[in-house]
């Protein structure tokens, strides 16, 4: 499906929805992209059949920024409102907003000549999007705060070594592997993808007790779910499961 500027498929049954934009010149979040990513997520978010979100860019840089969401259909809650694992796919530039958006993945995965840069505070304002509540909880307080404040360009390698990106690969290799790895994280049940995000994102605003007791509470759920069967029943039977996010 293509909503302007935006593109979003479902991949041949891998359970993989792929979300690109498709500017060559720069993509910048403006009404269009907004209002695609928020239609996408609507499409995308109680889907059984999606298990993992990719999102990427057919242009040179991933986005280069935008208006703030207060002007826009609010995309930035949007998009964190996926129960799926989000897979960002980071090639060129991300700022601004475009950085905000990498910082709603659960997984950023870079160009070795990727780089980012949150300059809001260049240009008089601060970020919009969750940037300063998503950042230190990624990086940490003074990474952030040395981040935010001075708008720097962070490059890739130094985002690998801090945390922020999962892993980098050679500009002409990063769009196989982004696809590589979100194809290889939608082979798992769906259900259990959408709780371990839940258990991990939720919990890191609880005490450890409190953590703990939402994920056995989400263990003690998936249990009765036909992909826990599933999931018996093919191991028993040695063959590769069929999951079907119910």
């Amino acid at each position: 499906m293509k909503i302007g500027p935006v593109q979003w498929k479902k991949r041949g049954g891998g359970g993989v929805a792929a979300i690109t934009f498709t500017g060559d010149a720069g993509n910048r979040i403006d009404a269009p992209i907004a209002q695609g990513l928020c239609q996408a997520v609507e499409e995308i978010l109680f889907d059984p059949a999606v298990a993992v979100v990719s999102i990427s860019s057919n242009g040179s840089d991933f986005c280069l920024g935008g208006a703030p969401p207060g002007d826009l259909p609010d995309w930035a809650s949007a998009l964190a409102s996926l129960k799926q694992p989000i897979v960002a796919v980071i090639q060129g530039a991300a700022v601004d907003e475009g950085a905000e958006l990498a910082l709603i993945a659960d997984i950023r995965i870079a160009s070795r000549s990727a780089r980012f840069r949150w300059s809001h505070l260049c240009n008089g304002r601060i970020p919009s999007a969750g940037a300063t509540q998503r950042l230190p909880r990624i990086v940490g307080r003074a990474r952030a705060l040395d981040l935010l404040l001075s708008g720097r360009w962070l490059e890739a390698a130094e985002a690998e070594r801090i945390g922020l990106v999962t892993r980098r690969a050679p500009p002409h290799r990063i769009r196989a592997e982004g696809s590589a790895l979100a194809r290889s994280l939608a082979r798992k049940a769906p259900l259990a993808l959408g709780y371990a995000k839940e258990a991990v994102v939720a919990g890191a605003d609880m005490t450890l007790a409190q953590g703990i007791r939402l994920e056995q509470d989400l263990y003690v759920l998936l249990q009765t779910s036909e992909d826990r069967a599933e999931g018996v029943r093919s191991f028993l039977e040695r063959r590769p499961a069929k999951f079907r996010g119910k």
